[in-house]
C-alpha cells in the first residue's frame, strides 16, 4: 500500500476531522467514500473492516485497522506529524487535550447523536426539549473552557481537540445557533478556526450542510406525518 486509507463520508463531522487533520500536518491518504445511502456500512465487506459500521476508518501502509476518530488523530500527528503541535507529547498538556477530546465524543458530540435519535429516526417535528438542554449545556461548557486561551486544551495554539470540536460544532451551529450574546469567547473561537482549518468551505462547512439538510427535512416530514393525523383524527 503507498498511502493509507481513510474510509470517510462529509455529512460526518468526526470522519470531517481525520480529513483535515491529515492535511494539515501534510498526510496524503486515499480517500475511499462510504456510501450510507447504499447501506454500504452494512456490507460483509466494510464489516470485516469496522464490526460497528462507522466511520471514519484509517488503514496505515502497513495494513493495520485503527477505529475512531480521535484515536485516528491521535495517532496520524504521532507518526507523520512534522511536530507536536497538535497533540503535544508533554505529557500535562496530552492530559488537557484528551480531557477535551473526551468531551466532544461525551458531551457535545452526543447533542447530534440525539437529534439523530429524536428527530430523523424518532419522529419528533421540532427539537425536543431534552435535545436544548443538551445543546445549551456543551456551549456553556465550551465557553468556560476558552477562558485565558485562544484554543481549548489553555492552549495557545490549535491541537487535535480543536480540530474534532470545530467539525461538531459549525454543525450545530447550523441548527441551533451559537448566540454570540451568550457564548462571545465561541463566537471568537469558530472565527478563528476559518483560518486555521484547511479546505474550510468545501470540506467542513459543505460537509456539516449535509448533515443539517437531513435533519431539515426529516423534521419536515416528521410535522407533516403529525398535521395528517390529527385531521384524520
Amino acid at each position: 500500500m503507498s498511502k493509507p486509507i481513510l474510509y470517510y463520508a462529509l455529512f460526518c463531522a468526526p470522519a470531517r476531522a481525520c480529513k483535515l487533520t491529515a492535511q494539515l500536518i501534510g498526510l496524503e491518504v486515499e480517500l475511499k467514500f462510504v456510501d450510507f445511502g447504499a447501506k454500504q456500512h452494512l456490507t460483509p465487506e466494510y464489516s470485516a473492516i469496522n464490526p460497528q459500521h462507522q466511520i471514519p476508518v484509517f488503514v496505515d501502509t502497513d495494513n493495520e485497522i485503527f477505529i475512531d476518530s480521535h484515536a485516528i488523530m491521535a495517532y496520524m500527528v504521532s507518526k507523520y506529524g512534522k511536530n507536536d503541535d497538535l497533540y503535544p507529547k508533554d505529557l500535562k498538556r496530552r492530559a488537557r487535550v484528551d480531557h477535551m477530546l473526551h468531551f466532544e465524543n461525551g458531551v457535545l458530540f452526543q447533542v447530534i447523536k440525539d437529534m439523530v435519535r429524536r428527530n430523523i429516526y424518532g419522529g419528533e417535528g421540532d427539537f425536543n426539549q431534552i435535545t436544548l438542554d443538551l445543546c445549551d449545556n456543551a456551549y456553556t461548557f465550551l465557553e468556560s473552557f476558552l477562558n485565558g486561551s485562544a484554543f481549548f486544551a489553555n492552549s495557545a495554539t490549535p491541537t487535535i481537540a480543536d480540530v474534532c470540536i470545530n467539525t461538531t460544532l459549525v454543525t450545530l451551529d447550523m441548527l441551533i445557533a451559537v448566540d454570540k450574546n451568550k457564548y462571545p469567547k465561541l463566537c471568537d473561537w469558530l472565527e478563528r478556526m476559518k483560518s486555521v482549518l484547511p479546505s474550510y468551505e468545501e470540506v467542513n462547512i459543505e460537509g456539516a450542510k449535509i448533515l443539517r439538510d437531513r435533519i431539515k427535512s426529516c423534521m419536515r416530514e416528521n410535522k407533516a406525518k403529525a398535521n395528517l393525523h390529527i385531521e384524520y383524527d
